[in-house]
Formats: structure tokens, C-alpha cells, sequence
């Protein structure tokens, strides 16, 4: 049971840091398909913006599979047409991307380098109160200063800035960010129910990890707003108590979230400063032309001299220092540092690249494996180790030697000596250990050499410490990497949320058609399932709407909110979408007027508009259900035409060998010294026949009619050779197959077949009537040569 809690933590720890909707957009980056795809879309002078809207753009359209066009009818259209369009359509859902994310990306920046400022001021107000010589008045009056200054800030983002960025700044300043997204992964891996009916699935909220950074959003909002006892973010605008309230909760907040000792402040300070040097690197390339490649490189090689730096002070101090970095807790850096393979920090302070670089080669030029250190390291591989402790069990018996345990110096001494001199000796330690005299020798020198060079020589603490010198890079550009994605996320937040957008509303589509499908199939006596289901869909497009103000900062703009939801629902572009709802009547006004929406009379959250999306939807999935069933009808009717030709195909095939039998059979007995019985019919024309009437029956069509052409095809071919030979009608040959096919089934079923059990014969059954109907050809076609025969011999 514990263990199952532990892996679910961890589980959701593993989540909450790398399978972020931002982590994906970061991994297309580094797959070189990808790249391709991302520069398609880009000028030569692409900015780091540029790159980051492109590569959310491939998200949007390969991954998660979205469209904004018709598809182009692959049979009219060429390889190269739907090249055109797959690339068109990405170029559309950049700039719509683009248009949505407006200078998101600098007023993320923004806000960073305001809390990072606003920590600054913490840390120094901080340092400055714990000084134990401070008076009384001095610290009133730095805390009143920090007190001001706060007020000030959140007054200046309440009124200046988006929305959301107050929301998001607010989440980080109090801790509830990483906090909600930690409950979000939590709660997604609880168990859920499997079914559940429609009505139910309308009511309920949507899955939140697959849509991480906007449910944190709306999470933090709810939060927010219920914490501080404000409604709306317009009302926020005008009053002063919950923006009091706010402020004292950052003040107790970060009173407590601090270090205690000023070495520990002095560290946080340090990280703040490696942050905005970062985040400045980040908003300069914003706007310039980039090769990303060497930006990134560029940043990395910067954050690994300043990572490597501040292993020169105490273990403690560099606890902080990533803390703040990473924002995480003291037990979250352990567990990263432990998941790359260091279990005690003491291990990696006062390491750098000199000495990794050192110990590398130290290594070559002694012939030291890694596996040797390991073995050194791990009590269980040592063979110095096991070799000591079989000397113990020895004991006396071997040794002249009354201490207690063998001492490693007792255990040399005895390695310096020749093998033949203890040999009895080492017959059993051999044995016992598994290891040869000469593997110890070697073993001991290489620890000597091991001592020697790394321990004394370069200082190194123990044989742990070599290991992760050896692997010092890898650590530290993972550590490096895990830093600078995560501030990287940080500033991705909103592109995050219009990704998720463009998926959410995406997703929701499928289960509005499963309501639809339930509202098509009611009664005029149950129209109130129809109401109850197109009510329940217009709420949930109402959330939608509500969710897509804050995230576009549009709360004037009815077109946008709509038109965006009304794209994904349609498979258009946002710009045509906006176009119908200004330029086309309204299905609000059906049965009424035609009458276009009037922006100064609606709001963008509307009961009224929801109504008219949903009407909209209606009349599209209409539209395309009835272009559906038009090019199912010409599949089918290509299908038909195809089938014919196979059966026109197939007949010919079937009936080739008979024609071909009978009329060869016709002209030649009349030729000159002809044996007549060469030209009867044997064994083997029953058994070829046989074959090919049975082909014959399985055609489409009815079987027993099928039976009935292909005797009457062989009838009529001798009726056209020789005309005056007297044949049975076509009538008498129906009922003759008709007699054998009842008899062989009879046999059965016990009664007279009817049509489907003619049809659905078996193929033992399907043989025999064909073997029959061979013979009965065959007799006839012998009874025509002799009279032929005849004839010609008078």
C-alpha cells in the first residue's frame, strides 16, 4: 500500500515538472523533423517570438491535429495541392496565435522582473531586521516600507496590466501556483468512473491536467477571488480592502517562505540575480533575429560558469541557491539532486570543470576504469573488502596472527610475498572469494594508484566524489537545463493556455455531436430532451466564454470570444469565423428577420450567444452530413459501376472455356476423316465444367438463377452452330436445375428449399449441382456431334 503511494507521488512530481503543455512545445526544438517543420513557416530574420508562435503553431496543427480549412478531395487534388494547404493552414494558425498572444510574452517578463525585485527588497528588509543591534523604530519602519511599496505595485498591475498577469503574479507572490498544479496532477491520478451518461458528462468540468496551465488559471482565479472577497477584476479596480488583504497575505507569505540565517538570504539574492540575467537574455532576443541553436548554448555556457561558482560555498548555501532558482521546496532539490546520482551534497561542493576535467584524465593515463572505482566505492563488489573477510573466517588456522580482524596492512604485506609460498593459503581465499591471486594484485594497485592521485593528490573526498566527477558535466547541464526550462515556462505561460484553448474547446466538440446525436433521435412528445440538452451545451459554452475573456483580456469583444470558439467548432479560420458572426443574420432572429448581431448590444459571456453558436454547429454538422451522404452516393455508385465491370469480367471468364469447348467441338466433326469420339465429352470437361459453373454461381446475383445462365449460355451456343439439332426449351432447363438443386438440398434440410436457402447453399452442395449440370451439357453436347456426324456422312 506504501509503496503504491510512493510511486503515485512520485508519479505526480515527475508530471508536474516535464509533461507540462510548455514541455512540449520546448521538445519540438529538439527533434530535427520538427525543426523543419518550424522553420517552413519562418522569413530568415525570424526573432526568438517568431520561433516559439511557429513551434506552438506545428503543436497546434500536427500534434493535437487541428484544422482551419475544408480538406482538399485527394482524388481532384494533387500531393502538392494538399502540401499547399497543410502549409497555409499553419500560416493561419500563426498569425492567429499571434494575434491572440499580443505582447503576452513581455508582460509575462514583466511581472517576473517585478517579483524578482519585490524578493530583492524582502531579502534586504530581511537582512536588515535580523540584525540583532536593530531598534525598534528601525524595523517598524523598514516593514512599512516594504508595506508601501507592495500596495503601490499591486495597485500599478491592477490598473496597467492584464488581467491574468495579476492572477498569475498573485498565484506566484503567495505560493499557490505550483501549489494547484500539484493538486491538479494529484486529483487526475485518483480513480475515476468509467461511464458515465451524457447528461452527467455535460454538467461536469473537463479532465484539468490535459489542459494544466488554464485550469491553474481558473483554479487561481476561484481561489483568489474567494480568499479576498472580491467578484470580479473590474471591481478589484475600485476597491481597497481586498487589495489590503492581498498585500498582507504576501507580506506573511514570504516572512515565512525566506532562510533564516543572512548567508542563507545572501544565497536567494544570488539566484535572483542569475534569474533576471537570464530572463534579460531571453527579452533581448525576443525581438532580433536568432539562430536559437546558439542562443540556447550561448545561455547554457553563462549558467554553468554561475552554477559552478556557487559550489564554492557551503552545502547549505547552494540548497538555497537552487531552491530559489527552481522554486522549489528543500525536500524537491534533494530528490533532483538524488535523481542525478548525488546522495550527499558535500560530494559536489568545490568541484569544477578543472578537476572533472583532471580526473578524466587521470583516468586514461593509469588505465582506470569507472567499474574500478565502483568497485572501490561499493562494499559488496570490493574484492579488498571480500577478501578480508574470508581472512577472518580463516582465522589462526592459515595465519599467524592473533588480532581479531586482519588489518589491510596484513592483507598487502601477504599480496607482496609469492603466491607459491602460501599457496594452500591462497587455494582457499580463491575459493572463497571467487577472485584469483593476480585479479588482487591488480585490484590493490589500481587502489593505490586511486588513493594516490585523486584522494591525496587532487583532494577529492572518497571514491563517491571520483564518480561524480566523472559525470560533473552530465549534472550540471542537467541542472543547467531543468533551470532554464522551467523560467522558460514561465514566460510560455499564456502561448500554454491558447495552445490548451485551441484543444479544450476541440475536444468538447466531440461530446456536443453525442448530444446532438440523442436530440436527432427524439419525438415530437419528447422535445423537452432537446431543450434539456441544448440548455446544458449552451452553459458549457458559457464557461468557455467566460474562460476565454480573461485568457484574451476581451471583455468588449463579443466577435473574438465568439468567433474563436465558433472555429473550432466549424474547422475554419478564426478571421472567417468572426466575419459570420458580423456579416451573416443570426439563427437568434430565425422565423423573425434576418438580423446580424449588433456588437454594442451583446456581451461576450451570453446566454444569447451561446444560442446562436449552438445553432451555427447545427447547421454546419447538417451541411456536412448532407456533403457526406452526396459523396457517399458517388462512392457507391463508382463502386457499382466497378462491381459490373467485375462481373462482366468474371462471366466472361466463366463462360470462355465452355463457348470455347462447344465450338470447337461443332466445327470439327465435319472435317474429313474425323473420329467422332475424340471429340466427346469426358471425365475430364465434367470436372472442368464442373469448376466453372460452380465460379459461375458465386457471382453476384441470385445462385439459382446463376446455375440456370450458365446451361442456358452452353444451349444457346449449340443452338448458333448447328440450328436444326432439336434442344430443350429454356423452361425444361430451368426446372431441371431447379429438380437437382431441390434434390441435393432436400438431402439436408429435409424440405424444398426456399430462395435464401438456395443462396446461402454450401460449397459441397454448390459442387454437386455444378457436377450435374456438367453431365447434363455434356450429353447433350455429345447427342448434337453424333447427329452432326451423321448428317454430314450421308
Amino acid at each position: 500500500m506504501i509503496s503504491g503511494i510512493k510511486r503515485k507521488s512520485t508519479a505526480v512530481e515527475s508530471a508536474f515538472r516535464y509533461f507540462q503543455t510548455v514541455d512540449l512545445i520546448i521538445s519540438h526544438f529538439k527533434r530535427d523533423a520538427d525543426k523543419q517543420k518550424i522553420f517552413e513557416l519562418l522569413d530568415e530574420t525570424f526573432t526568438l517570438k517568431d520561433l516559439l508562435i511557429s513551434t506552438a503553431s506545428i503543436h497546434i496543427y500536427h500534434n493535437l491535429g487541428i484544422r482551419v480549412e475544408e480538406a482538399i478531395d485527394m482524388e481532384k487534388g494533387t500531393v502538392e495541392s494538399s502540401k499547399k494547404q497543410e502549409l497555409m493552414e499553419k500560416k493561419v494558425i500563426f498569425n492567429e496565435v499571434k494575434e491572440l498572444l499580443k505582447d503576452s510574452f513581455q508582460s509575462e517578463i514583466d511581472m517576473l522582473f517585478r517579483i524578482i525585485a519585490l524578493e530583492n527588497k524582502f531579502i534586504r528588509i530581511l537582512i536588515e531586521i535580523r540584525d540583532p543591534d536593530i531598534l525598534e523604530s528601525q524595523r517598524e519602519s523598514v516593514l512599512e516600507e516594504i508595506d508601501y511599496y507592495l500596495e503601490k505595485e499591486l495597485r500599478t498591475i491592477i490598473l496597467d496590466y492584464k488581467s491574468f498577469n495579476f492572477y498569475d503574479l498573485i498565484g506566484d507572490l503567495i505560493g499557490i501556483n505550483n501549489t494547484i498544479k500539484k493538486e491538479i496532477f494529484k486529483e487526475s491520478g485518483d480513480l475515476k468512473e468509467l461511464s458515465m451518461d451524457l447528461e452527467k458528462r455535460l454538467k461536469k468540468k473537463e479532465k484539468e491536467d490535459k489542459y494544466i496551465e488554464l485550469s491553474t488559471l481558473n483554479k487561481m482565479i476561484e481561489e483568489i477571488k474567494k480568499d479576498f472577497e472580491f467578484k470580479s477584476f473590474q471591481e478589484l479596480k475600485m476597491q481597497a480592502m481586498p487589495v489590503r488583504m492581498i498585500k498582507k497575505r504576501i507580506i506573511n507569505y514570504d516572512m515565512e517562505r525566506f532562510p533564516v540565517s543572512v548567508p542563507g538570504l545572501i544565497s536567494f539574492r544570488e539566484a535572483n540575480e542569475l534569474k533576471k540575467n537570464i530572463i534579460n537574455k531571453i527579452k533581448e532576443n525576443l525581438e532580433k533575429k536568432i539562430d536559437y541553436e546558439h542562443f540556447e548554448n550561448e545561455i547554457f555556457t553563462y549558467m554553468k560558469k554561475e552554477l559552478i561558482g556557487q559550489l564554492n560555498t557551503n552545502p547549505n548555501d547552494f540548497v538555497y541557491f537552487l531552491q530559489n532558482l527552481n522554486e522549489e521546496s528543500f525536500e524537491e532539490i534533494v530528490y533532483t539532486l538524488n535523481k542525478y546520482g548525488i546522495f550527499n551534497i558535500l560530494e559536489i561542493i568545490n568541484l569544477n570543470d578543472d578537476i572533472a576535467e583532471e580526473v578524466k584524465k587521470n583516468m586514461i593515463r593509469y588505465n582506470i576504469k569507472k567499474f574500478d572505482i565502483i568497485q572501490l566505492n561499493d562494499k559488496k563488489k570490493n574484492i579488498l573488502v571480500k577478501t578480508k573477510k574470508v581472512l577472518n573466517q580463516l582465522g589462526n588456522e592459515f595465519l599467524d596472527m592473533k588480532q581479531e580482524e586482519i588489518k589491510e596492512s596484513n592483507l598487502l604485506a601477504l599480496l607482496k610475498e609469492e603466491r607459491e609460498k602460501n599457496q594452500d593459503l591462497w587455494g582457499k581465499i580463491e575459493k572463497e572469494s571467487g577472485n584469483s591471486y593476480v585479479e588482487l594484485r591488480e585490484f590493490i594497485r589500481k587502489k593505490e594508484i586511486v588513493d594516490k592521485i585523486f584522494l591525496d593528490k587532487l583532494g577529492l573526498m572518497n571514491y563517491s566524489q571520483i564518480l561524480i566527477s566523472l559525470e560533473f558535466d552530465k549534472i550540471i547541464n542537467n541542472l543547467v537545463k531543468d533551470t532554464y526550462y522551467y523560467l522558460l515556462s514561465k514566460i510560455l505561460r499564456q502561448l500554454s493556455r491558447i495552445i490548451e484553448a485551441f484543444l479544450k474547446i476541440t475536444n468538447e466538440k466531440a461530446l456536443y455531436l453525442l448530444a446532438f446525436k440523442k436530440m436527432y433521435n427524439t419525438t415530437e412528445s419528447e422535445e423537452w430532451i432537446w431543450i434539456k440538452f441544448e440548455e446544458l451545451i449552451i452553459q458549457r459554452l458559457k464557461n468557455r466564454q467566460e474562460e476565454l475573456v480573461v485568457l484574451f483580456d476581451a471583455d468588449n469583444k463579443p466577435f473574438l470570444i465568439n468567433g474563436f470558439i465558433l472555429a473550432r467548432l466549424t474547422e475554419t479560420s478564426l478571421e472567417k469565423a468572426v466575419s459570420k458572426l458580423k456579416n451573416e443574420p443570426s439563427p437568434v432572429y430565425k422565423g423573425i428577420k434576418p438580423i446580424k448581431l449588433k456588437k454594442d448590444l451583446i456581451s461576450p459571456i451570453s446566454y444569447c450567444l451561446g444560442y446562436d453558436l449552438i445553432k451555427r454547429f447545427e447547421e454546419y454538422e447538417d451541411l456536412r452530413k448532407f456533403k457526406v451522404r452526396k459523396a457517399l452516393k458517388v462512392e457507391e455508385k463508382k463502386k457499382e459501376k466497378i462491381r459490373k465491370e467485375i462481373r462482366k469480367s468474371q462471366e466472361k471468364s466463366t463462360l470462355n472455356w465452355i463457348e470455347r469447348r462447344i465450338t470447337s467441338s461443332l466445327m470439327r466433326i465435319t472435317s474429313p476423316g474425323i473420329n467422332p469420339n475424340q471429340l466427346y465429352w469426358e471425365e475430364k470437361d465434367i470436372k472442368v465444367a464442373s469448376d466453372n459453373i460452380k465460379l459461375h454461381s458465386e457471382l453476384e446475383g441470385d445462385t439459382l438463377d446463376l446455375f440456370c445462365e450458365y446451361f442456358l449460355f452452353a444451349r444457346e451456343k449449340m443452338k448458333a452452330l448447328y440450328p436444326d439439332f432439336k434442344l430443350p426449351s429454356s423452361e425444361k432447363i430451368e426446372n431441371v436445375v431447379k429438380n437437382i438443386a431441390n434434390k441435393i438440398l432436400q438431402d439436408r434440410i429435409d424440405h424444398i428449399p426456399n430462395r435464401e436457402e438456395f443462396n446461402n447453399m454450401f460449397d459441397g452442395e454448390r459442387f454437386k449441382i455444378a457436377q450435374e449440370i456438367a453431365k447434363r451439357i455434356g450429353k447433350l453436347l455429345d447427342k448434337a456431334l453424333y447427329s452432326k456426324f451423321k448428317e454430314n456422312r450421308r
